[in-house]
């Protein structure tokens, strides 16, 4: 016996419950007002059922649309954070100090962290890592 019970499978429960409960009425009172309101019950628990088990559909169509969507979102992300970046990385310095000469003027939620994955992939043309054992990177403008 299963230890989790779906929506599907308590809901089945619930009908056959009341399945038989109407078989019961019939034979036993025949009150023709509780069997009807029990059969409107048993319709009402059977579409819930029907419309709880139908699989979503994902089309091809809404992914590109909400692909598109959230890459309008980065483009007018970066095109206002990029300047800003830029003239924090003409001084060169660490992801962090670079993070804190422009925090001011970077959206409320950016962070050290989300400075320096700009400078790594969207900025990875203009900019120039240099690596040094144990210490943080330090990032400067090529050219």
């Amino acid at each position: 016996m299963k230890n989790t019970i779906t929506r599907v499978d308590a809901l089945n429960t619930a009908i056959s419950f009341v399945s038989d409960h109407i078989a019961f009425l019939d034979e036993a009172t025949g009150n023709d007002e509780e069997i009807k309101t029990m059969n409107i019950t048993m319709d009402i628990l059977t579409k819930i059922r029907d419309q709880i088990a139908k699989p979503r559909k994902s089309s091809d169509e809404a992914k590109a649309k909400a692909k598109d969507k959230r890459a309008k979102a980065r483009a007018a992300l970066m095109e206002q954070v990029l300047p800003i970046i830029r003239d924090g990385v003409a001084d060169g310095g660490t992801a962090k100090e670079i993070f804190e000469r422009c925090a001011d003027a970077l959206p409320a939620d950016f962070t050290a962290n989300k400075v320096q994955y700009i400078l790594l992939n969207e900025m990875a043309d203009e900019v120039e890592k240099i690596e040094a054992k144990g210490k943080p990177n330090v990032y400067k403008m090529k050219g």
